[in-house]
């Protein structure tokens, strides 16, 4: 009952839209009309499948014939005009207005084959050519991605040549045989795509003091990651009308740097020494001119990190920095991951004891002297493993980053896309 209700005013705002265009010559006054009536028509047939009497519409079928086929004479002669202008913009306007008055009216006289010379007049080719890096494969994962950015354009033909590599004797690259072949075969377009990666492995040292939270000790920061620099260019060169470009860009961007790092104080030398009577010893040194509580406090905050590292069960002996490496190993196998758990650690690098100069006596690291001889070796051991692994793990990230580059032919076809 309330869809009935609402007939006559949907009615009559159609009538309305028809009334307001009818004297108007114009393309979009005809659609108005059309699409009214068509909304007329399948009021009529609501209203005659209902079943309820009273609900009567008129029937609108010649009315809407009519509009039809005056909508698409419209579309015919504006489709005309702009063929008639003869640019390639205005080729490509006249295609989808041909095919408007098409669906209008599909009895249009050759209808077809015009619109199929006109996508073709308008059609410009377009050639890839590919260098700056060796891969296999690179040129045709290049042309896939511009063909596929790019393809649903059906004003573009896609040159299906990958490889313009020179030969052993010539005397010209690739892009200037792209250049000549496409000026013989009369194409209109190279898109010519370069793109480089460069893997910097970065391995520095810097002095310090140590700990960071009360520096007392001068020491080394070791700092071991990669950064990958990638390089993209692209120019489009319309060769039809003598080589031009008309369009170009560079990118470079840079991932990273992804850094670990570790700090140590080193052993200033080695003294022989007989300490709480245990028989001479040589042993490693670092010396402290401050007063011995800061002294002591320092000591203890530096031991810390490496000391909280625990043994796994499948490091036997903690000092054999083999086993480490084979832990670690296991452990890690991307470098962000491994540097987010594994950096930032400070410790004594090679030492048992501390000299305290102003007294001329001597800290231990550790609660005795064998204890303190034990924990040097083990700390070696697994700030080694750690320093192998990480440079481990750059290796096979430079193996695994060296094809930044693959978004290349899709960078190239965006940056183009509007100048085809």
């Amino acid at each position: 009952m309330e869809a009935a209700q609402l007939f006559p005013v949907v009615f009559s705002e159609y009538k309305t839209q028809i009334a307001n265009n009818v004297a108007k010559q114009d393309r979009q006054a005809a659609d108005i009309i059309f699409h009214s009536y068509t909304q007329l028509q399948a009021l009529h047939e609501v209203a005659g499948s209902s079943g309820r009497s009273g609900l009567m519409v008129e029937d609108f079928t010649s009315k809407l014939d009519e509009a039809r086929l005056k909508s698409g004479d419209l579309w015919f002669s504006y489709a005309q005009s702009l063929e008639e202008k003869g640019d390639r913009e205005s080729l490509m306007k006249a295609v989808p207005a041909y095919e408007t008055a098409r669906d209008r009216n599909p009895n249009l006289e050759n209808i077809d084959a015009t619109i199929a010379q006109l996508i073709k007049d308008a059609t410009v080719t377009v050639a890839v050519a590919t260098y700056g890096n060796s891969d296999t494969g690179f040129s045709s994962k290049v042309l896939a991605d511009v063909t596929r950015v790019l393809g649903s354009d059906r004003f573009i033909e896609f040159i299906q040549e990958e490889d313009f590599t020179p030969g052993p004797d010539s005397m010209v690259g690739p892009l200037d045989i792209a250049h000549m072949t496409g000026m013989g075969r009369g194409w209109d377009y190279v898109l010519d795509v370069y793109a480089s990666t460069s893997f910097e492995e970065i391995s520095k040292e810097t002095p310090v003091r140590l700990p960071y939270g009360n520096p007392l000790f001068f020491g080394v920061k070791r700092t071991i990651g990669y950064q990958n620099k990638t390089y993209i260019s692209y120019r489009l060169f319309s060769i039809k009308q003598g080589v031009k470009v008309v369009a170009e860009d560079k990118i470079t961007t840079v991932d990273g740097p992804y850094e670990y790092d570790f700090s140590y104080v080193n052993a200033e030398g080695v003294r022989e020494l007989n300490l709480g009577g245990t028989g001479k010893r040589n042993l490693r040194l670092v010396t402290s001119r401050a007063d011995d509580i800061t002294t002591n406090t320092t000591i203890s905050a530096l031991r810390m990190d490496y000391e909280r590292i625990p043994v796994p069960a499948q490091v036997v002996d903690p000092t054999d920095q083999t086993q480490w490496i084979s832990y670690f190993k296991d452990q890690y196998h991307d470098f962000q991951d491994f540097a987010r758990n594994e950096s930032g650690r400070e410790l004594f690098y090679a030492i048992e004891v501390v000299h305290h100069e102003p007294s001329d006596t001597y800290f231990i690291l550790g609660p005795d002297l064998d204890t303190a001889i034990q924990r040097s070796k083990i700390n070696s051991a697994i700030m080694n493993a750690l320093s192998y692994t990480a440079r481990t793990l750059v290796k096979a990230e430079q193996e695994r980053k060296g094809n930044g580059y693959q978004n290349a032919g899709e960078i190239a076809a965006k940056g183009v896309k509007d100048f085809l």
